[in-house]
């Protein structure tokens, strides 16, 4: 955050005031970080209404409350808050419970919500809670205080460790690494009453009173039992601790009471029990609620019951049992835990042999045990059944065998968090009646592997057996009873609810998806990514009746969707109209779900061969007939079809309502609807027709669809004289035509070929005969003017065609109506672009009564959408009446009534969804597949509804999605019809590609479409002393399918990779891959040596060759020796593949940590101090080595920009180099390289790229982003510093380009190139590039996604002075974020950057900005704009009308800074 931590450069205040032209920047998280760093189970929204529980986790960057709905299935984001600090343990801290109540229980009958209690790294401790605000809900602190407050050493807040809640929350513990706990009595009392208030704080402290001791050692861990009954005031501390003086390991147990009226306990040491020197460390205590006073300890190896009264009788002789060790006899050691309630246990099993059963008897007798489920390192899952006798068995719980759900187990379970959820008996997953014990739910999170719901089952209670894989370790456990068993009975199985993208060590963005590296260690994958709208396919529409119809759908060239409905039953059908080659399909969905064709609808089409139209007009009479109109080019007819009987035998004629005159055709058709306000709801239909007339001239005709009771039609056929037609005349032919309804607003938008859009309002009286239409022109516009106008962000994007006079013709328009007075009209051109026009004049409160001079453009943007016409779909045709599909969801799924949020489909080869934003705004978001596939190429998208689905898990899918969801009908290009529903709300899809090898490296391969990627192939489990071996594959990207395959030497690790493309009289394409050699590791008692030594590495670059041939995977042994090592089939079979041939290999002194193409058959390293440049003889087949330049420091990144050359060092910034190639005219010239500038903070770079021809990017790997620039003066030769910030972890890999597909750049965005560097644009292609390189891509190691924008002065101050005046609000205000860095961690992290300090100046950081935006009302953000007069008068300069509009009001000081929040924020993140 800025301004949080100042930096400064040892010349900062020299080179700053030469500066001319400042940089300003905003970064925002585009992909938040899935590291959870701690969670907690409780009923934090109890006091609302709700009884299920929630999980408040601490995921990346943020806090965040999820719900838990539906256990087993998956887990809902509710809301989330930024913090600005590292989070260390997340605690649940529940109201206190009755004296009368088991301990296990919850004390169900209060309405007090849980506390969440966090502890953030530098000592400060926050309760949260949760508060609903105008039906959204959010997280508040009610209190915070900092740990060891009394403590006057710096270095306390470095050494914290987790903090501990009592069973009765009646404490909180604080406890460090070294010597001091520190107990906080709770204050419940304090709190009640701020709950209950919104916005109150609490009266007084939520802490009685603090009581701080010395172990006087090492803490290993810590816990507070559960009292006995008759003792609950009483408070029991027990800890692991090493003592100073003798180096080992002593349980002490701590006593206090619960504070009286007069008096402040202590807390008093009252016993040691010294552990056996034969048990190993310890490392987690488990509190066990039904067992009073009682504990596990589980150690490096084993397991361990400990009571209280044990340590105070000074017990030595402690009952546990060994944890099973892995195959090379290392300990497995137990990473996370969680407690499960009790099991109830039956008697003695059958099937135990005799020399076990008086043991067995004894522990089998009981009637419950504890079950706590144990998680290891090598990712094991253990059950553990504990008793007070005491006595331990101990089962391995094992993957259940078939099911789809489960991956490559692997490491699931090595993961630091486990929560216990519950056991829920569902009927998705069992019989009622079935005698079956509940499922357990379990919630894994882990850094190597998806969060997932686990969900455990035993079938059998009797079905446990000694192990035989482990019986060598139990019998060295001396007079101890092993009781470790594998149960077929116990079974697990998961379903990933969160995807895991960390470390994302790499991340590469092409045009049609992003692809970033994940720490799946098992398998491997690259996750295929795509942000926006997501998009299932529900169902394929296929005919079930007619097969030999089948056929025809591959010539269709057009669809028509709508519902017959019948009055007199309440029932309506889905019916859609195919326009094949030779002739038309109207199929409908029949009772059983199944599509079929129907033939009544069929004979009366049978010499029908091409429609313009097809619409249900609905049924008039009280009987099942219904009415569909249809316009073709000669006529306009209506046709009667029934909703119940499908076929009927008798023939029934289309009838004519009106046919073209001489010299006409019909050209658009569109149907109109109206409905009156009398008490019997009457609706009047129209036909809307255009009509080409002589001399390419146009006419729009509006006819009057009348049918009586009797189902006669009154009107007399083709009547031009009628008086209740109305006709528009227009000079030029008519290329659009749309009719847009919302509510009783009724529009006619008229495209022609002049360009021009004409926009009517329709409106209807109620005459003698019925209703009457009329049309009243409203606004009428030049689309040349709005396409040359000075509001254009991309004037140059008009290529030749698109200047002609077919390329601005309207393809398509559209208008978004809204009650908030906020109306847009979207032109759709010829030529793939659209405008934005926003109107002002038009109110749909008073039915449009304007006059035409009042209506008027406010502002326009032209936008580039695509290479085809754009046509628009509109959402709001077919509304659902059992499900709105607009209305806003709140935080439990409910559906709220509410106005409809006005949106629309676009297609412009390439799918989009606009809506009008919480703004004001136009949102134009990219639809993808939820599966990271390619949408399938699209011909048409027509409206449908959600209860068009009828599949065998419609059920299901709505209840998966919400159904927030769009539904449509879409053809593409193959003939498929498909239903497909598109999420509302924009989200990142992720799809996994398994490459069988953990990635560091990947590129895609342009020619070929490949993906290279290159990674190691981990020892599992990680302890068995084997060396991870280094591969490179080509994968098809799109699939996942693996082409060829080549392995590296042993004991070799890839740290790069490039394309090497070397353009001459022939083009080669060269894939190079940089390794480290490393020294092979000693074995030894202890395991491998984990850090062997670097003694070298290779440059070895390959060929991807075409083969017919199965692909063969190639292992390298020793320079270029090669043998076949397997083959893989592509797709199944013999078809033909591709293979990694070796062509040169170059050795180094030092690892070649970075590669770059200096162009030409120039290649340039990084191999330790030195940078080299190599050039490639096609001819000679040789690598010459040009030039090189040594650094003080080893090399760490590289990247090219023209001749110019930017190195990353470890200690020294960044350098910037000129490869200066030798000339043609002096045949004595040679390569060199020669240093320009060089920025020198003591910042150890990561990676550094180019972003302009005078700026250069880069990050640390402490997580620190900055910008350097070459100064205007060029004999300076350090670099200027610009901007920089600090995001939190550290970061990998920067590049210059965008994940997300957006079509236009908002006001105050300014593009990093500059004008004179700009080039001509040409197409929309090199718009979306232009827009994609306007960006700053950021990847962490916890997986999240950061942007970095260039903005505006005025916008920077705005954001500035916001983030200001947020953080000097009061604590207790909604606008302060929750937890903020403090002056210790200030100070630990400009320790860890340098001692010359850096300028953290000229960025903002959008985290504040966003939870201005989100998390609080209009009342709040009004008041934090009250209390800085200067923001306001900075933000009503943001967005003033331009010239022509200056005397029309401006947004005033709220909307002004809401806009721009949401503006900037568009362009950094998909919501």
């Amino acid at each position: 955050m800025s301004g949080l931590v100042s930096f400064k450069s040892a010349w900062e205040a020299e080179v700053h005031s030469r500066k001319k032209s400042p940089v300003y920047g905003f970064v925002a998280e585009t992909l938040s970080s899935s590291m959870i760093k701690g969670a907690a189970l409780g009923d934090f929204r109890k006091q609302l209404g709700f009884s299920s529980p929630d999980l408040i986790m601490a995921v990346g960057s943020s806090i965040s409350l999820f719900s838990l709905d539906a256990p087993g299935m998956a887990i809902a984001s509710i809301c989330n808050a930024p913090v600005f600090t590292n989070i260390l343990s997340v605690e649940r801290l529940q109201p206190p419970l009755d004296s009368n109540r088991s301990f296990a229980e919850t004390n169900t009958a209060s309405q007090i919500s849980d506390l969440c209690v966090v502890l953030e790294e530098s000592g400060q401790l926050a309760l949260l809670h949760v508060e609903e605000v105008d039906g959204q809900y959010r997280l508040r602190t009610l209190e915070k205080t900092e740990a060891f407050a009394d403590l006057d050493s710096e270095n306390m807040s470095q050494m914290l460790h987790k903090t501990v809640v009592d069973p009765l929350s009646r404490a909180v513990a604080v406890v460090s690494w070294i010597n001091h706990i520190e107990l906080l009595l709770t204050n419940w009392d304090s709190h009640r009453s701020a709950m209950q208030t919104r916005g109150s704080s609490p009266s007084s402290s939520a802490f009685h009173s603090r009581i701080c001791i010395d172990t006087n050692g090492a803490i290993c861990d810590a816990a507070i039992l559960s009292p006995l009954r008759s003792e609950l005031q009483r408070i029991l501390l027990v800890a692991a601790v090493v003592e100073k003086s003798s180096r080992h390991v002593s349980l002490h147990l701590y006593e206090s009471w619960v504070p009286g009226a007069n008096h402040s306990p202590p807390l008093s040491l009252v016993a040691k029990l010294p552990l056996p020197y034969s048990m190993s460390t310890p490392m987690h205590i488990v509190p066990l609620p039904d067992h009073r006073e009682s504990f596990l300890l589980i150690n490096e190896c084993e397991i361990a019951f400990v009571s209280a009264p044990q340590i105070l009788s000074g017990d030595v002789n402690i009952y546990y049992q060994p944890i099973p060790r892995l195959a090379n006899g290392q300990p497995d050691l137990v990473k996370s835990y969680c407690v499960a309630g009790t099991k109830a246990i039956s008697a003695s099993s059958s099937h135990m042999n005799e020399g076990r059963r008086q043991s067995e008897s004894l522990v089998l007798s009981m009637n419950s045990a504890q079950k706590v489920y144990i998680a290891t390192q090598s990712g094991a899952l253990f059950c553990a059944q504990v008793s007070s006798r005491p006595y331990i068995s101990l089962a391995r719980v094992s993957a259940k065998q078939g099911s789809v759900s489960n991956p490559d187990s692997g490491l699931l379970f090595s993961s630091e968090t486990m929560l216990f959820l519950g056991r829920y008996s569902h009927k998705r997953y069992r019989n009622a009646d079935s005698a079956e014990p509940s499922p357990d739910y379990i919630f894994v999170s882990g850094d190597c592997a998806d969060h997932r719901i686990v969900r455990v089952t035993e079938e059998d209670n009797d079905t446990w057996r000694e192990s035989e894989h482990w019986s060598s370790h139990v019998s060295s456990a001396k007079s101890r009873d092993p009781a470790i068993y594998y149960s077929d009975s116990l079974a697990w199985s998961s379903r990933q609810v969160l995807v895991n993208q960390s470390p994302m060590s790499d991340f590469m963005m092409l045009p049609d998806a992003n692809y970033w590296t994940n720490g799946v260690l098992t398998n491997g994958a690259v996750n295929r990514a795509q942000f926006g709208h997501g998009v299932r396919i529900e169902e394929t529409i296929s005919l079930a009746s007619s097969e030999e119809n089948n056929d025809t759908s591959v010539a269709l060239t057009r669809l028509w969707a709508f519902e017959l409905r019948s009055i007199a039953l309440n029932e309506k059908k889905p019916c859609v109209v195919l326009q094949g080659a030779e002739s038309l399909i109207p199929i409908i969905r029949d009772v059983d779900g199944e599509w079929q064709l129907m033939s009544m609808l069929q004979q009366q089409l049978v010499n029908k061969k091409q429609l313009l139209f097809v619409g249900s007009v609905g049924s008039y009479t009280n009987n099942d007939i219904c009415y569909v109109v249809c316009v073709a080019r000669e006529s306009v007819f209506l046709i009667k079809s029934s909703v119940i009987a499908f076929t009927i035998p008798e023939p029934n004629m289309p009838v004519t309502i009106a046919s073209a005159r001489h010299n006409e055709v019909f050209t658009h058709g569109a149907l109109l609807s109206i409905t009156d306000d009398s008490a019997d709801r009457k609706c009047s239909s129209w036909a809307v027709v255009a009509l080409r007339t002589e001399q390419m001239r146009s006419l729009v005709r509006i006819l009057p669809i009348l049918v009586a009771e009797t189902d006669d039609f009154e009107m007399d056929q083709g009547s031009a004289a009628d008086s209740s037609i109305v006709e528009i005349g227009f000079a030029h032919e008519i290329s659009c035509m749309r009719i847009v309804s919302t509510g009783r607003a009724h529009l006619l938008l008229v495209g022609t070929y002049e360009p021009r859009l004409f926009v009517y309002h329709l409106g209807s009286c109620l005459e003698s005969k019925g209703h009457s239409i009329d049309a009243r022109l409203l606004l009428a516009i030049d689309i040349n003017e709005h396409m040359n106008g000075q509001d254009s962000h991309y004037q140059n994007c008009n290529t030749e065609s698109a200047n002609s006079l077919y390329g601005v013709v309207a393809s398509d328009a559209y208008m978004l109506l809204s009650a908030a007075d906020k109306q847009f009209l979207l032109i759709g051109l010829r030529n793939g672009s659209m405008i934005q026009a926003q109107v002002s004049g038009l109110s749909m409160k008073d039915d449009f009564s304007c006059k035409q001079s009042a209506v008027r453009v406010l502002h326009s943007e032209l936008t580039v959408v695509g290479p085809v016409p754009v046509v628009f779909t509109d959402t709001t045709t077919l509304p659902s009446e059992q499900e709105p599909r607009h209305c806003k969801i709140s935080n439990s799924g409910q559906a709220k009534s509410c106005l409809e949020i006005p949106s629309v489909l676009i297609l412009s080869e390439l799918l989009f969804l606009a809506s009008l934003s919480p703004v004001g705004t136009v949102s134009i978001t990219l639809c993808s597949l939820c599966d990271g596939l390619p949408l399938p190429e699209i011909k048409q998208v027509v409206p449908a509804s959600s209860a068009w689905y009828q599949g065998k898990y419609a059920h299901m899918a709505l209840f998966d999605n919400a159904r927030n969801a769009i539904f449509c009908l879409v053809a593409d290009t193959s003939g498929a019809v498909s239903l497909l529903s598109i999420d509302a709300t924009p989200q990142c899809h992720v799809h996994e590609i398994p490459v069988g090898i953990e990635p560091r490296r990947i590129i895609s391969d342009k020619e070929t479409g490949l993906m290279l990627v290159a990674g190691i192939v981990p020892a599992f489990p990680l302890t068995t002393g084997l060396f991870p071996t280094s591969s490179l594959k080509a994968i098809d990207a799109k699939y996942g399918h693996i082409h060829a395959e080549v392995q590296l030497d042993s004991y070799e690790l890839v740290h790069s990779l490039e394309m090497w493309h070397i353009k001459g009289q022939k083009s080669y394409r060269y894939i190079c891959v940089g390794t480290g050699q490393y020294s092979e590791p000693n074995p030894s008692s202890q395991g491998f040596q984990i850090n062997p030594r670097a003694v070298g590495g290779r440059l070895v670059i390959y060929n991807l060759k075409a083969t017919k041939r199965k692909s063969r995977i190639k292992n390298e042994k020793s320079g270029r020796k090669q043998r076949q090592l397997s083959d893989i089939a592509i797709g199944g079979g013999t078809t033909s593949g591709y293979e990694l041939r070796y062509v040169w290999e170059s050795k180094r002194l030092a690892p070649v940590r970075a590669l770059a193409h200096l162009g030409g058959s120039y290649l340039v390293l990084a191999s330790g101090t030195l940078c080299v440049v190599l050039k490639l003889d096609v001819v000679q087949k040789q690598l010459i080595e040009c030039c090189e330049v040594e650094l003080r420091f080893p090399a760490s990144s590289l990247d090219v920009h023209g001749n110019n050359i930017v190195v990353g060092s470890s200690r020294e910034t960044v350098h910037l180099f000129r490869f200066v190639p030798p000339t043609e005219d002096d045949p004595n010239s040679v390569e060199s390289i020669q240093m320009v500038h060089s920025a020198r903070f003591g910042v150890d770079t990561a990676d550094a790229c180019c972003l302009t021809s005078d700026l250069v990017v880069g990050v640390d790997t402490s997580g620190y982003l900055y910008t350097v620039g070459i100064p205007e003066e060029s004999r300076e030769f350090a670099l200027d510093f610009v901007m920089g910030i600090h995001l939190g972890t550290e970061c990998t890999r920067v590049k210059v380009g965008s994940p997300i597909r957006r079509l236009s750049r908002p006001r105050h965005v300014i593009p990093w190139h500059q004008p004179k560097d700009r080039q001509s644009i040409t197409s929309h292609s090199d718009v979306s590039e232009r827009l994609a390189a306007e960006s700053v891509i950021v990847s962490t190691t916890a997986g999240a996604l950061w942007t970095l924008i260039r903005i505006s002065k005025d916008a920077f101050c705005v954001l500035h002075e916001l983030e200001q005046t947020m953080l000097g609000m009061e604590a207790d205000h909604p606008a302060r974020p929750i937890l903020l860095p403090t002056k210790k961690c200030i100070k630990r992290y400009q320790s860890s950057i340098s001692d010359n300090q850096l300028l953290l100046e000229n960025i903002v950081d959008g985290s504040l900005s966003r939870m201005f935006l989100e998390n609080l009302t209009k009342d709040e953000q009004a008041q934090v704009l009250e209390r800085s007069p200067n923001l306001a008068r900075l933000a009503q300069r943001l967005f003033i009308n331009p010239p022509p509009l200056a005397s029309m009001p401006s947004l005033n000081a709220l909307e002004s800074v809401r806009l721009l929040i949401y503006s900037l924020n568009s362009v950094c993140t998909c919501c």
